[in-house]
C-alpha cells in the first residue's frame, strides 16, 4: 500500500510539472533579485470582447538590475470576467520568430477565408499562451488562452472575440518590434 501511495504521488508530481511551463522571460524575472520592466505603450495590439474583457499585447525589455543583463519579450495582459481576474503572461524571445511565422504564413493569408459546411482552426502554442484563429461558415474568431504556468488550480484562462479579428495585423506589427 505504501509503495502504491509513493508511486501515485510521483506520477501526480510528474504530471503537474509536465503541464506547467514557464517562459524564458518568466524564468529570467524570477531569477533576478532586482528587475526593471520597460513597456512600449505606443506599440500595442488590443483585443476586446463584448463583455468588456480584453487582452493587450506589447513589447517589453526586462533588465536584471544587478547583472545589467537584458531580454526582450512580448507581454500580454488579460482581463476576464469568469473567473474575474487580471493576469500577465509572457512570450519569450525564443518563441517570437515562430509566432511571427505562424501569423504571416497561416493567419494573415486566411483572414478572408470563407467556408460552407466546414471549418479551419489555426493554433499557435507558446509556453504560457495559446493563440487560435477559427474560421467556419458563420464566423471568424480569435481565442487566446493562458496556459497553466502558475499552478493556481485553474487550468486555463480563456478570452475570445469575433469582432476583433481585423486587429490581427496589429499583433504582427507588435511582434516584429520585439526582434
Amino acid at each position: 500500500m505504501k509503495k502504491i501511495l509513493i508511486l501515485s504521488a510521483f506520477i501526480l508530481t510528474a504530471n503537474l510539472s509536465a503541464q506547467t511551463q514557464e517562459s524564458t522571460t518568466r524564468k529570467f524575472i524570477d531569477d533576478a533579485q532586482f528587475t526593471l520592466i520597460e513597456k512600449d505603450w505606443n506599440t500595442t495590439a488590443e483585443f476586446y470582447s463584448g463583455l468588456g474583457e480584453f487582452v493587450k499585447f506589447f513589447p517589453v525589455e526586462i533588465t536584471n538590475l544587478k547583472s545589467k543583463t537584458k531580454v526582450k519579450a512580448l507581454q500580454l495582459d488579460m482581463d476576464i470576467k469568469k473567473p474575474e481576474v487580471f493576469k500577465t503572461a509572457w512570450v519569450g524571445l525564443d518563441e517570437i520568430d515562430e509566432f511571427i511565422y505562424f501569423i504571416e504564413e497561416n493567419v494573415i493569408p486566411n483572414l478572408d477565408l470563407k467556408f460552407k459546411k466546414q471549418s479551419a482552426e489555426y493554433i499557435f502554442k507558446a509556453k504560457e499562451m495559446t493563440f487560435s484563429y477559427l474560421v467556419d461558415e458563420k464566423r471568424k474568431r480569435v481565442s487566446i488562452t493562458l496556459n497553466n504556468y502558475d499552478n493556481d488550480g485553474i487550468p486555463n484562462y480563456y478570452f475570445w472575440t469575433e469582432s476583433q479579428v481585423n486587429k490581427i495585423p496589429y499583433l504582427l506589427e507588435v511582434l516584429k518590434k520585439i526582434k
